[in-house]
């Protein structure tokens, strides 16, 4: 019996060795004058890279905007190759795998309307926390 045991605590070993860690950034935005073109904001990134290893698990974002957003308002959040669509101002999600957990990420803006926007939409802040797990 104690040997079918420790044979089951070093099979489970393995996986409480990943470690968790998160890391919170963020950036200006950027000012919107006119619809139908991409905004890109400035990078965001980690103060300190993550552990070698680390993989993105989740991103929780908060978007500052000057004032209401216009008619077909659109956010992406990217890192490497990849560009994935926000749910909104704010809000949570889980990263798929190939996220980058060390950005930098940057974010796009669009709006789907047409010519110049009066007022224009200035991006106050992009704040976001990316949480990683790194297997050791």
């Amino acid at each position: 019996m104690m040997r079918g045991m420790w044979f089951a605590l070093l099979l489970v070993a393995p996986l409480a060795s990943a470690a968790d860690g998160s890391w919170s950034s963020q950036s200006f935005g950027g000012m919107m004058t006119r619809g139908k073109q991409v905004l890109q904001s400035q990078p965001v990134q980690p103060a300190s890279l993550p552990p070698a290893g680390a993989v993105a698990k989740q991103l929780a974002w908060k978007i500052t905007p000057d004032g209401p957003t216009p008619m077909g308002f659109m956010i992406k959040v990217c890192g490497g190759n990849r560009c994935l669509p926000l749910s909104g101002l704010r809000g949570e999600m889980v990263l798929p795998a190939g996220f980058p957990a060390a950005g930098p990420l940057r974010f796009e803006y669009y709006a789907s309307v047409r010519g110049v926007l009066s007022p224009p939409l200035t991006i106050l802040s992009n704040q976001v926390t990316l949480g990683f797990s790194v297997q050791k």
